[in-house]
């Protein structure tokens, strides 16, 4: 392995450390490497590592310098784009994701109506059904979910429940759908269904603060103090540990 990373470039070494797991070498390497010869590809490896070390703040200007210098370097403008949404700057994401010259795909036409959504603005709804066209399989970000999510919060709550229920057998994996599941439910006053969804994305995913949260609603809705109490603590230690 040793040898193999003797004949790469200072870039492409830094990436192979990052296949490998060594985000710290890595990141080292990278951010000596667009120092000396900077390339698209040296820049966007350099926010990945930092992306994975979850540095969204600091992954944001390497992809953005990888996106302007080459737009057609794989994934840069998505990266970009996909790092401005988590920082809150939908508007940006857009047009980070304008920029992209490839062709729309699913998971372009999921982060681009999540920014609409974000935004406020109708058309998330369209590219959150074009995307669904494109993949009717999980997908990070999911545009099945997504949708979901959109339409839970439009009140549209029949509409959420016929997508989420048409779902592939794959999404029961999902803590996510899960959720959606329990929240449709809940905004529609079905608490019984909800707890029971919330339920099987806490056992997914242990540590699912809003998950947690909804679900402490929800028992004391059923009249369920105790439980109630203990999901509300669960929520509130969840969220601490993600911060």
């Amino acid at each position: 392995m040793m040898a193999l990373l003797l004949l790469l470039s200072s870039c492409e070494q830094g990436a192979e450390l990052f296949r490998q797991g060594q985000l710290e070498p890595a990141r080292q390497l990278l951010e000596s490497a667009v120092k000396d010869k900077p390339d698209a590809f040296c820049w966007k490896s350099l926010g990945v590592v930092y992306a994975a070390l979850g540095d969204t703040r600091r992954a944001a200007p390497p992809f953005a310098q990888a996106c302007r210098m080459n737009p057609k370097e794989p994934d840069a403008c998505y990266f970009w784009a996909r790092a401005l949404y988590a920082l809150d700057r939908f508007a940006d994401s857009l047009a980070a994701l304008d920029r992209d010259p490839a062709p729309p795909s699913a998971r372009s036409l999921t982060a681009r109506g999540q920014a609409l959504d974000a935004l406020g603005r109708p058309t998330a709804e369209a590219a959150f059904r074009q995307a669904l066209k494109l993949s009717e399989t999980p997908a990070e970000p999911d545009p099945r979910l997504s949708l979901a999510a959109f339409l839970t919060r439009q009140g549209r709550i029949p509409e959420a429940l016929t997508l989420l229920r048409a779902a592939p057998p794959a999404y029961q994996r999902l803590p996510a759908y899960h959720y959606q599941l329990g929240r449709a439910h809940a905004q529609q006053e079905e608490w019984a269904p909800a707890a029971e969804a919330l339920r099987n994305a806490v056992s997914l995913q242990p540590a699912y603060p809003e998950a947690h949260g909804l679900l402490s609603r929800v028992y004391y809705r059923l009249g369920d103090p105790t439980q109630g109490a203990r999901h509300s603590a669960l929520a509130l230690q969840g969220s601490t540990i993600s911060k």
